[in-house]
């Protein structure tokens, strides 16, 4: 019989060299042993052998790996029997075999390989799936709790080995996450890591940003990964992120935009958006002073592009009075000499000027000349 024709690829190379030597007993011990590793890196079992690792793996209530759904009682059965059938061969072939001088002779030991080759054939064609494949399923559904004590919990369900590899996927897959859901699991899931884990998983971070541009890759990066990353990255992909960053600063602007075809507005941002996802992140860049200096030159524009500053980068342009130098003094009480609602809104809400006496110093006149200019035009606006 060429039995290597008949077999999964990985299992013939485990038995190759004891087969080719008609060692059959061998051969059979190398088939049970490949086996039980596949079963092991399949479930992400590191403490359990023999039959142990079968009931692990593929038996009770929660095994580490579903040869199906595991819901109805067709499903459930087909789980327990290709679950009894891998713990027959433990018992039945691997035990003897550790335990005693026992012989296969060749026919016998081909049916026994063909059998495991069977079973694990089993498992692939069901589409069997891991505690790994779930999770990785959990964390896309639009319904995932984010809070810290469900991302610890799950965390737990993530084998120690595993959790690198899990994380490496998820960034590979950055561009397709949900948003805002994944931040506590991602977390701790980082913080889990080896250090020397940590630094592989930094590697692949830098060299994948080292031709980053305008991209859902990079916003997810921004998005997800940026807090624990950014500081350990090649210096070359910083320097190309805080240019791409800059440069979609300067451009940015939001407008209230007309659609024609269904006469509606809506109020959107239409173009730097690339530079938000880091609106909150500003003091890892290592051009924060130079992005700064762009926010409050735009203060100086046009409506559309100080709509942009103060709608997303408000923490970056609110200091302490005695912290604004003279340029950004100036851009500030102009715009409320002319009556700009913006910047007394900005003083109103985000700031409380009122109750801030440092600011009622630097600001006040301006802002009451504000307050005035603003109530003139609405009085001028009532109808006689």
């Amino acid at each position: 019989m060429k039995i290597d024709i008949k077999l999964r690829e990985n299992l013939w190379k485990a038995i190759q060299a004891h087969y080719e030597r008609n060692d059959y007993t061998e051969a059979v011990r190398d088939a049970v042993f490949h086996m039980s590793e596949v079963l092991r890196e399949k479930g992400s079992i590191e403490d359990k052998d023999g039959s142990k690792l079968v009931e692990v793996a593929l038996l009770g209530s929660n095994p580490a790996i579903l040869v199906n759904k595991n819901e109805t009682t067709t499903e459930k059965d087909f789980q327990q029997g290709i679950g009894f059938a891998f713990k027959g061969i433990m018992q039945s072939v691997r035990n003897p075999l550790s335990h005693e001088s026992f012989q296969y002779t060749q026919d016998e030991a081909e049916v026994l390989i063909l059998y495991i080759n069977f079973l694990l054939n089993q498992v692939d064609k069901s589409g069997g799936s891991t505690k790994i494949d779930n999770i990785i399923e959990l964390l896309f559904d639009e319904d995932f709790t984010d809070t810290k004590e469900y991302a610890e919990l799950l965390l737990k369900e993530v084998p120690s080995k595993k959790r690198y590899d899990l994380l490496l996927e998820l960034y590979q897959k950055r561009a397709q996450l949900p948003q805002n859901k994944l931040h506590h699991f991602l977390t701790a899931l980082f913080a889990s890591l080896t250090k020397a884990a940590k630094s592989d998983f930094v590697r692949v971070v830098s060299t994948s940003l080292m031709r980053c541009k305008d991209d859902n890759d990079l916003r997810m990066y921004c998005h997800y990964f940026m807090n624990d990353t950014y500081a350990e990255i090649d210096k070359l992909a910083q320097l190309r992120i805080e240019d791409l960053m800059l440069k979609s600063v300067n451009a940015g602007k939001y407008e209230n935009v007309y659609y024609f075809e269904n006469d509606t507005h809506e109020e959107k941002c239409t173009a730097g958006s690339l530079s938000t996802w880091i609106s909150k992140k500003l003091d890892l860049l290592g051009n924060k002073e130079a992005i700064i200096n762009i926010l409050f030159k735009k203060l100086d524009r046009g409506y559309s592009e100080q709509e942009f500053v103060f709608k997303y980068f408000l923490t970056a342009i609110t200091k302490k009075p005695s912290e604004y130098n003279n340029f950004e003094l100036y851009v500030i009480k102009s715009h409320l000499k002319k009556g700009n609602s913006l910047f007394s809104n900005w003083l109103e809400g985000d700031i409380d000027i009122i109750a801030d006496e440092e600011y009622i110093k630097t600001f006040g006149a301006e802002y009451e000349e504000c307050k005035r200019i603003i109530e003139e035009a609405k009085k001028q606006e009532l109808p006689f």
